[in-house]
């Protein structure tokens, strides 16, 4: 960035809320830490950072959705949600501020983003110093850990097949094809995706089967738009609140 006035420029074109929290947030940035920002565009699909990767930047998330993907460990792999929500729109600072030198999560572009890249140097030199943005983060990462503990909570007391639903809703939900999208996951790999047993895995895909949900097709379950928007309902009515 040229100058904070360019900086301003870009967050204007944004809408209210997030043009109200970037304004409050960088009004005290460093002239000099502005000079390093630089504006990108991100392509869809495209990693904006990666697990293992050194934290080099922190990004400012001001268009377009995100998600933090599958990553493994120690052997298995674990899923996150997709957000776009506004609670994420700094990303890349919680490993710097919990003392890590790298990225624990993989990031990408759901949809075509644009971003703000700030050196991760100068952005926590630039924390230390201004308490109003410091806070302004403390904030995010509190209502953050709250809303992910809440969860966490929640889908322990679900049972196998609202498990899967979730998992199905979310997978197809990533899909980019056309037609029927069909999930090229074993019975084992679902049982460890969604933390049940392979027997539970089995009843539940029957149970949905016999609903209409989805279609086995030999070892395989297809889903069609029209199943996922059925799938869709059931999870917007019933699990999520």
């Amino acid at each position: 960035m040229e100058s904070k006035q360019e900086l301003t420029q870009v967050i204007t074109r944004l809408g209210r809320e997030r043009r109200q929290y970037l304004n409050d947030f960088f009004e005290n940035c460093p002239e000099e830490l502005v000079h390093a920002i630089q504006y990108e565009r991100i392509p869809r699909g495209q990693a904006i950072m990666q697990a293992g990767m050194d934290c080099e930047y922190v990004w400012g998330i001001i268009r377009g959705e995100i998600s933090v993907t599958d990553i493994q460990m120690l052997g298995n792999v674990y899923s996150f949600v997709e957000s776009s929500g506004f609670s994420i729109i700094i990303i890349g600072d919680y490993e710097p501020f919990a003392g890590l030198t790298e990225f624990q999560n993989t990031i990408h572009a759901v949809t075509d983003c644009e971003g703000l890249k700030i050196p991760t140097a100068g952005y926590m030199r630039w924390m230390r110093q201004d308490g109003r943005a410091l806070f302004m983060r403390a904030q995010i990462f509190a209502q953050t850990l709250a809303q992910e503990i809440s969860n966490e909570r929640k889908y322990l007391l679900l049972n196998g097949r609202d498990r899967l639903v979730l998992y199905l809703t979310q997978a197809y939900g990533k899909w980019n094809g056309e037609g029927a999208y069909v999930l090229q996951k074993t019975q084992a790999q679902l049982a460890q995706r969604i933390g049940m047993n392979v027997r539970t895995v089995q009843r539940s895909i029957q149970k949905l089967e016999a609903d209409g949900l989805v279609t086995c097709i030999g070892s395989k379950l297809s889903i069609s738009q029209k199943q996922y928007e059925r799938l869709k309902e059931y999870r917007e009515e019933n699990l999520i609140r």
